[in-house]
C-alpha cells in the first residue's frame, strides 16, 4: 500500500510519487509480458532501480529532464513536468519538514542522533542562529527559522507525553560553536533537560573509533504505532516511512546507543565540559 500520513492528507510530493507509481503498474513489460517493475522502469529511464524507487515513495523528486522521459514513456503529453514543477518545486516550504514536524507533534518517542552538533530539539535560540547562519543554506528569514526549530522543542517541555532520546558526540560538546558564551549556556541547557523525566542524553566517547552513526545524523519517531526517520544532508531531508528503511535504521541507531555512554556518565562528562567554557 502506498505510504499516507497519519491523516491521509495527500501532499504535493506524494501526489507526484503516486502518478509515477500508478502509471508504472499500469504498464505492460515487454520483457516479461507482466506490469512494469521499478527495475523495468529504471533500464528504460537509465536510473538505478533504488531510485525508481526513491520516487515513488516521495523520498526523492525527479529532475526535469527525467519527468520528460517518463512522459515519453507513458506517453502522458508533459503531465509529469508540469506536476514536478507546478507542485513540487514552486512550494513555499520544503515539504519534508512539514512532513516531520507532523511526525514531531504525534508521535510518542523520539530518538534524535547527530555527529557533528548538539540535536536541534535541544539547541538553545543562539546555538541555533550559529548553526542555521554557517549552514551554507540561504535562509530568507534566520529569525523566522530559529523560531520555528524553538517551537518544536515544546514537546520537550516536562508535561509532555513524548520521551526524547538525544544522541551525540563528544566532540559536539567541544566545537565552540557561537563562541564560548553560547557553548556554555547550550551545555547548560542539556543538563537542566537531562534532569526532566521525558529527556534521555547520551554521549558516545571520542574513545571510540569508527561507528555507524558517523555516516550522518538521523531521527527516528514512534506514531500510532508506525516507525518513522528522518535523515538530512546539505541539500533536502528525507522523511522514510517504508518499514524496511525505518528498520535499517533502527539498526544503525541500535549500534549508536551500543558505542554511548551511560546517560549517568553523559551526564557528568557534560558537567565537566561546562567548566571549560566558562
Amino acid at each position: 500500500m502506498y505510504p499516507l500520513m497519519a491523516n491521509n492528507r495527500m501532499t504535493p510530493r506524494t501526489f507526484l510519487a503516486k502518478q509515477i507509481r500508478r502509471l508504472r503498474v499500469s504498464v505492460i513489460d515487454p520483457e516479461t509480458g507482466k506490469e512494469m517493475s521499478p527495475a523495468g522502469l529504471a533500464k528504460l529511464v537509465y536510473r538505478s532501480e533504488s531510485l525508481v524507487k526513491a520516487w515513488e515513495s516521495g523520498r526523492r523528486v525527479p529532475q526535469p529532464d527525467d519527468l520528460q522521459r517518463l512522459d515519453e514513456i507513458f506517453d502522458t503529453k508533459d503531465l509529469l513536468a508540469e506536476l514536478g514543477r507546478g507542485l513540487v518545486k514552486d512550494e513555499r516550504a520544503p515539504e519534508y519538514m512539514d512532513k516531520w514536524r507532523e511526525v514531531e507533534e504525534q508521535t510518542t518517542l523520539i530518538r534524535s542522533y547527530h555527529p557533528l552538533l548538539v540535536p536541534g530539539l535541544l539547541q538553545t535560540p543562539e546555538y541555533a542562529r550559529a548553526v542555521i547562519a554557517s549552514s551554507g543554506r540561504r535562509v530568507a528569514d534566520i529569525d523566522k527559522q530559529i523560531q520555528m526549530r524553538m517551537e518544536r522543542q515544546e514537546i520537550i517541555c516536562p508535561e509532555s507525553d513524548t520521551m526524547i532520546v538525544a544522541v551525540m558526540d563528544e566532540f559536539a560538546l567541544y566545537r565552540p560553536i557561537g563562541g564560548p558564551e553560547t557553548m556554555h549556556d547550550q551545555l547548560v541547557k542539556l543538563l537542566a533537560v537531562a534532569e526532566q523525566p521525558n529527556v534521555r542524553i547520551n554521549v558516545v566517547p571520542t574513545s571510540v573509533g569508527e561507528y555507524a552513526g558517523l555516516a550522518g545524523n538521523l531521527d527516528i519517531a514512534t506514531m500510532d504505532g508506525r516507525g518513522f526517520a528522518y535523515v538530512d544532508d546539505a541539500f533536502s531531508g528525507d522523511v522514510l516511512e517504508y518499514p524496511e528503511d525505518v528498520s535499517i535504521m533502527e539498526h544503525v541507531w541500535e549500534e549508536i546507543r551500543d558505542k554511548a555512554l551511560s546517560v549517568d556518565q553523559s551526564v557528568e562528562l557534560i558537567v565537566k565540559v561546562v567548566e571549560r567554557w566558562k
